[in-house]
This record gives C-alpha cells, sequence and structure tokens, in this order.
C-alpha cells in the first residue's frame, strides 16, 4: 500500500466521554513530504542551504534515511537507459554540455559527475576535485534503494513535448516501465507523475503496475482542469503548482483524488498547504517541511486512562478461563499472547465501549505478565475490528438485527446499507467501479477509523507492546473539506474538523500490527505506529461473496505483501497467514502433508496455490494465523470434514509438515455468535520439534477435541489424507481449553448445537473467552514442558 497514498491517515481528535472529539481551532491534515529530486536543500540556522546534489544517490539515500517519499525525474541516453536526471540537458547540473539523448549511459556516467549542490535556482559550483561530485544514478539503483529502504517512490517520466527528445510514442515511457520492472521495486510503492497523459496511460494499461498510482501534473491552478482531466483518465493524483486554495483541493477530494502540489520551500508555504488539507508535498527542503507540517497539524490525540476494575468486570465474557502459560524465560524470547476474544454486540455500542473492551482483556491476560524488557506480542483475531461497523447511533438497528438469531446477518448488512446510504451513495460517485457488496465496508470508513484502529494504536504506545488484529476495510485518508466533513462524518461527534475518507472501492481482508512506537513522522495517528501489514489472498468462498479483494497473487507486490516482520532484538520473523492462507501448501485443498512443490518452481509466483511455502521462502519462523472461523467448531467444515481435525491441517501442520521449517505457529481464535452465524474454536501455540521433558507422560501430548482418533466411520466421515493429523501430538506448546472436556464427538456435536444461534438453550453463546501465553525463544528449546492446557 502507498502510505503517501491515503490509507495512513491522521486524526485532530481528543477522547472525551468515551467518543473522539476533536479539538477546537485548527485540525489540519498532517500531508507526507516528498523529497523533491532527493531533497537537495537544508534550513540551517535560519538559511537555507544546499547540502546534496541534485538527484543524486546521496540525497536519496538520506530522504530515504528519514522516511520521505524518493520524488525524481527520468530521461533516456541515448542507448535508451533510464538515468535519474530532471533537465534534457546536461549543462545546468553536471560537467558536461549536450542533451542527455545524445550519449550513452555509461559515458555520462563516466564523465559527466554531478557538480553542484542544491536545486533549481539554489546552486553551488563543486569545484573539479571535489570529493562530493557523484555519478548521475541509473533508474534501476535508485528504486533498488527504495525497495530496500522500504521507500515510496513518486517518479516523474520527464517526455514532454517541450524537450528536445520528445517521443510522441509510447517508446520512452515503456522503456521506463520495463527498468521499474527490472528493479524489483513493488508497484504498490509507486505513484507515476507527468505533464504528459499519454505518458500515465501507459502504465494504467499494464497489468503489472495495478497497485500503482499515477499523478497528472499541472502548471498551475488557475483554469486548470487538473483535477477533471485526472478523474476522467482514471488516474489517482493532481499535482499542480503551488499555490493551490481550498477549492481546488476540495475539488479534487469530491472526485475521488488526492492532491500533491510543488515546489513548497518556506515555512508559510508548507503551512498553508496542510492547512488547506493537502495529501502530500513536494518540497527541496524535506526536512523544514516535516518541520512545518508538525506545526500546522494538530497534537497527538490524548489516550483516555485506564478502566477501572469495575469498569472491566462488565466486560468480560460469561464464560472465561484463566489464560494458559508456557513460560520459559530466555533473553530476548518474545513473549506471545494469543487472546480468545468473544464478541458482543455490548461492546460497539459506542466507541468507549469498544476500547474498553480490548484495553481490559489486555489488563487481565496481558498487563500481569508482561516480559519487559523482552519484545511482547498480543495476537487478536481475523475480524476483530468488523463488528465496530455496528458502533452508535448508525449501528443501532444493525445491533438489534444481529441480536437476534432470526434476523441474520443479511439484514444486519442491509440495516448497515440503511444507515450509511449517504456516504455510500457519495462513494458510488466516486468510485463508479466499486462493487456494491463491497459499498458496505467503504461507507464506514470513518467509523473503522475512530474505532478500532486507534484503539489498536493506543493499546500498543500505552503498554509498550506490538499488538495486532484485522478488518475488513477499504485504503483511506484524512480530510479536513468541510463538504466532506458534512458527507462523511459521524454524526455522533458534535463539530468535528476532519474526516477519515476512503480512497477507492477496494476492501481488502487486512491484517495490521502496531508496535510500541512511531515508526512514521508524517500521516494519521493510529498508523503511525503500524509496523507491519497483509493483504489476506486467497479469500474464502463467504468473503468472495462480499466481493472483497484479493492480495496480490505474485510479483513484487505479493513478496511485499507475505514479506516477514522481524521483531527487533529478537530472531523471531512473523509471518501472517490469515485463515485460509495458512492451510494453503500446494493447491486450494489441504492435501500433501510432507510433498514439496517441485523443483524449479517459484513459491512466491502464485501464493494463492503456495502461499506457506513463500512464507518459508522469505524467512518467516513465527507464523500468525489470526482467526475467524465461522462454523460449529465440532461440526463439519466447509468440505464436510470434522473441523478441529482439519485445523489439524494449519496450527499443527506449519511446525509437523518436513517441507517447512516454521519454529512456531500462533493461532488466536474469535468466538461467539453474530446473528446467525457461529464463530468458534480453540486458541493454540504449536512448536517444531518439541519433545518435552524427559519422563514426561504420553498423556501430555495434545490435539483439539474430537481429534484423538481417526474415525472413518463418522457420519461427516473423515478422509483419508486426514489420517495424519489425528492423535496426540508433542507439537502442542498450549492450547485453550474448548467448553467442555474432550468427549465422543456425538456429544461434542450436541455442545456446539446447543452453542448456536437460535439453539434456545441455556448454552446459546456460552463460548469461552480466554488467552494462551508463550515465551518463544530462537532457536526453539526442544526439551520443555508441552501441551500446557486442558487433557483428559
Amino acid at each position: 500500500m502507498l502510505v503517501s497514498g491515503g490509507i495512513r491517515v491522521a486524526t485532530a481528535a481528543i477522547a472525551l466521554t468515551g467518543v473522539l472529539l476533536v479539538a477546537a481551532g485548527s485540525a489540519a491534515a498532517s500531508p507526507y513530504v516528498h523529497a523533491h529530486r532527493g531533497g537537495s536543500l537544508a534550513t540551517q540556522d535560519r538559511e537555507q542551504r544546499p547540502v546534496f546534489g541534485e538527484e543524486t544517490m546521496p540525497a536519496f539515500r538520506d530522504a530515504a534515511r528519514r522516511g520521505f517519499v524518493l520524488e525524481l525525474d527520468t530521461k533516456l541516453s541515448a542507448d535508451g537507459v533510464p538515468l535519474v536526471i530532471h533537465d534534457a540537458l546536461l549543462d545546468r547540473t553536471t560537467a558536461c554540455d549536450g542533451p542527455v539523448a545524445e550519449r550513452t549511459a555509461a559515458e555520462i556516467r563516466r564523465r559527466c559527475p554531478v557538480d553542484v549542490l542544491g536545486t533549481g535556482d539554489t546552486l553551488r559550483q563543486l569545484p573539479r576535485s571535489s570529493e562530493r561530485r557523484q555519478p548521475v544514478p541509473l533508474l534501476r539503483k535508485v528504486l533498488r534503494l527504495a525497495r530496500r529502504q522500504g521507500s515510496e517512490v513518486n517518479l516523474e517520466i520527464k517526455n514532454v513535448p517541450t524537450d528536445p527528445d520528445f517521443d510522441s510514442s509510447d517508446g520512452f515511457a515503456r522503456a521506463v516501465a520495463a527498468d521499474v520492472r527490472r528493479s524489483g521495486l513493488p508497484p504498490s510503492r509507486l505513484i507515476v507523475q507527468s505533464f504528459w497523459p499519454p505518458n500515465l496511460d501507459v502504465i494504467e494499461a499494464d497489468p503489472y503496475f495495478e497497485l500503482a498510482e499515477t499523478a497528472l501534473l499541472t502548471l498551475s491552478q488557475l483554469n486548470d482542469r487538473g483535477p477533471a482531466t485526472a478523474h476522467e483518465s482514471g488516474y489517482e493524483w493532481t499535482s499542480p503548482a503551488w499555490p493551490v486554495n481550498d477549492d481546488y483541493v476540495q475539488e479534487a477530494h469530491s472526485l475521488g483524488l488526492r492532491v500533491v502540489p510543488y515546489t513548497l520551500n518556506t515555512r508559510d508555504e508548507v503551512g498553508a498547504a496542510t492547512e488547506a488539507g493537502v495529501d502530500a508535498l513536494i518540497s527541496d527542503d524535506p526536512r523544514l517541511a516535516r518541520r512545518s507540517v508538525a506545526a500546522a497539524s494538530p497534537p497527538r490525540p490524548r489516550i483516555p486512562p485506564p478502566p477501572s476494575r469495575r469498569n472491566c468486570a462488565d466486560t468480560h465474557a460469561a464464560n472465561t478461563a484463566k489464560p494458559i502459560r508456557a513460560l520459559r524465560a530466555t533473553r530476548r524470547a518474545p513473549r506471545v499472547f494469543a487472546l480468545q476474544f468473544k464478541q458482543e454486540l455490548r461492546h460497539v455500542e459506542s466507541y468507549e465501549a469498544f476500547r474498553t473492551k480490548i484495553e481490559c482483556m489486555i489488563r487481565r491476560y496481558v498487563v500481569p505478565r508482561l516480559a519487559k524488557p523482552r519484545p511482547n506480542v498480543v495476537a487478536l483475531t481475523e475480524d476483530v475490528g468488523l463488528m465496530t461497523i455496528a458502533t452508535g447511533s448508525r449501528g443501532a438497528a444493525a445491533r438489534a438485527m444481529l441480536a437476534n438469531a432470526g434476523s441474520g446477518v443479511a439484514a444486519g448488512i442491509a440495516s448497515i446499507r440503511a444507515a450509511y446510504s449517504k456516504q455510500i451513495a457519495a462513494y458510488e460517485q466516486r468510485f463508479p467501479e466499486m462493487q456494491p457488496l463491497a459499498s458496505t465496508f467503504v461507507g464506514p470508513t470513518d467509523t473503522f477509523a475512530r474505532g478500532w484502529m486507534q484503539v489498536f494504536s493506543d493499546m500498543a504506545r500505552r503498554y509498550g507492546v506490538y499488538i495486532l488484529g484485522s478488518n475488513n476495510q477499504p485504503a483511506f485518508r484524512e480530510s479536513t473539506d468541510r463538504r466532506e466533513i458534512a458527507q462523511f462524518a459521524d454524526p455522533d461527534l458534535p463539530r468535528p474538523h476532519s474526516v477519515y475518507v476512503a480512497t477507492n472501492g477496494a476492501v481488502y481482508n487486512e491484517v495490521f500490527m502496531w508496535g510500541p512506537r512511531d515508526v512514521r513522522r508524517e500521516g494519521p495517528t493510529p498508523l503511525r505506529n503500524v509496523v507491519a501489514s497483509n493483504k489476506k489472498v486467497p479469500l474464502t468462498p463467504i468473503e468472495q461473496s462480499l466481493q472483497l479483494s484479493n492480495g496480490p497473487a505474485g510479483g513484487p507486490d505479493a513478496v511485499e505483501n507475505l514479506r516477514p516482520y522481524r521483531i527487533p532484538r529478537t530472531r523471531a520473523r512473523i509471518g501472517f497467514a490469515t485463515s485460509l492462507p495458512a492451510f494453503i501448501y500446494n493447491g486450494p485443498t489441504t492435501t500433501g502433508f510432507g510433498q514439496g512443490i517441485g523443483a524449479g518452481v517459484n513459491p512466491c509466483g502464485d501464493v494463492r496455490t503456495y502461499y506457506m511455502h513463500c512464507l518459508e521462502a522469505l524467512g518467516a519462523n513465527l507464523v500468525i494465523q489470526d482467526e475467524a472461523n465461522i462454523g460449529r467448531w465440532t461440526g463439519p467444515s466447509a468440505e464436510g470434514y470434522y473441523q478441529p481435525l482439519v485445523w489439524m491441517s494449519s496450527t499443527w501442520r506449519a511446525v509437523a509438515d518436513p517441507e517447512v521449517s516454521f519454529a512456531y505457529n500462533v493461532t488466536p481464535h474469535l468466538v461467539g455468535n453474530l446473528g446467525d452465524l457461529p464463530f468458534d474454536g480453540q486458541t493454540a501455540i504449536t512448536q517444531r520439534g518439541l519433545r518435552g521433558l524427559r519422563g514426561q507422560r504420553d498423556r501430555r501430548r495434545c490435539t483439539y477435541v474430537g481429534s484423538r482418533k481417526f474415525l472413518p466411520a463418522e457420519p461427516e466421515g473423515d478422509a483419508g489424507y486426514l489420517r495424519v493429523y489425528a492423535g496426540r501430538k508433542r507439537e502442542f506448546l498450549a492450547v485453550a481449553p474448548w467448553v467442555v472436556s474432550d468427549r465422543p464427538r456425538p456429544a461434542l456435536r450436541d455442545i456446539s448445537d446447543r452453542l448456536a444461534p437460535g439453539s434456545g438453550d441455556e448454552r446459546e453463546n456460552d463460548y469461552l473467552e480466554t488467552g494462551v501465553i508463550a515465551d518463544l525463544p530462537f532457536p526453539p528449546v526442544p526439551r520443555r514442558p508441552n501441551c500446557k492446557g486442558p487433557f483428559d
């Protein structure tokens, strides 16, 4: 996802009586800063000085290290090689004269070093003997730097009719596109900009750049059809010369565009742009721009005080259990808290209710057992944020329907669509290709951002932990446009000065992990400390029916989406596998235990087929499998087989299959009925090579309930491929109990039936809320007590 592209948004809010209220006064957004031509200027002691050569590797390295978006230009050499240089002539910035297009790339790099510091009109000539003279960079070299550093790039294709090297065909743009491919930069981290629309049309038409974004550059906002032209052409950004006014920004936003003006080099310019609500800005002095954005933006929202014990007592599920612990204090070993969260509609009556529920779970299961100074990871579940769609007065009708098992989720969705009809209608105008059911999750964008995302961000900061969960939602930005506030703001918020607005109509099932400290300086408070995210791919049939979008299936974006996150000061490399992907080894079934993928097969070539093998190839050693399993836990799976046994083909297989080498699997389960849908499971942590203590009795081996024996004669009938998963397994490090102890499957099925929506039984919706806690050293310690948890 593009940080500058809009999902990284900010809120100028403080929490008051559980509802996020925006502070009075200025409440501008916090636009992202693009380092123009690498960012060659720096203001020191009130004087702006040139510090880097224009568009040189030292400038780009410094900008990448500081977290700026890298803005750069490209021209083609005589031999068709894309170089990073602004002018068609070499005269202004290098030791040579004449057109770039008349010399080979090798000659330019060897004989024509950049012999100036600064950019534009702020240039200082470097002496011939200066060691600061740098070669003109190859485009692919700058893009590889961005790939390594995780930077976003704003790349201008400098093919315009006013230049002597103008190519009226699409050859220039295609050469640049080919070089981007060779660099390996994920297109999702790329904006391509140009004054000449045909250059952008080449990018828009290329499927490889599906997740890249395009920006139309214009010379002035006066008599400028930039927003209209960009919208009609399918571009995502308009990039006018500064100055721009509020009306221009509002027009662009009303068309679903974002605005990134150029080139802003003073405090007053940056402050005015921030107040106007631009989404990003381009500056030769990015450090000055960063300070000026911070000065014009609101302070960080105050985190409300922790709930009292009495408040927390009211949030606990009726059926709870003490956490299952498998602790082994080891230097630098992360401690993982897998929380089995029970969803209840009472916890989304307001923003305050959801915040209180999440923080009370943390205070009950996490705080007493924090392992500081070691890192602590709090893993919540798939769709933990989804229920917040029913927050507040707009969600009241949906809450009433979902509380009635006879109404069903379909009725709840219809109620949400009615409550957010105004917002959905506005988004349908902006994103005509948005799918009808997907719009159900686009309309409440502001609710999602203010609700679960702000809470998780705050909890990570307050308790110094990593915390993760997922939701179905689109990318978004923050807006201070008055018209957008009127369209999209939560009516429960008095006088909001900003609102969260979707930037497209694609909805992903996406897991986010927040860290204890900010990792970016600009953008939204709820997302400044997001350290990793992952879009689910492949999707389940239910998710497909809801018209969610798959994450990227192949190419650099798929690799970027699956790339593990390394927890600082540890060897833990977390890979995310949200439910179905955790079952995908050799295709869309759970068969094939112990079978490789074949020689010469690229495991990341199609992650819909080889998801777990791709995670393995990327170096993940800790799989976090956040789960929201729809169905009765001890009933049949979607394929008609006994569900807990099928689940062994993810949770247990990850640490037992010899074709992969993951050290641990952590699977937190969402539980609780929602309308006519039951969610249930058993949270577990498994470990590869766990042998248990010497002399430990065999009964300490565990499995899920009803999975101790392979039962082909069962009514559901265990399929032959499930035989390997049956029986107690030594790899279970810790597993949560189910609502009853293990017993024959018919009795277990009866309990699931009684728990299910509409059963009318006293046990209806009486699912267990608990947690599983374990220290996970790297490398794993094989001799430790295994199977902490329920057993006969």
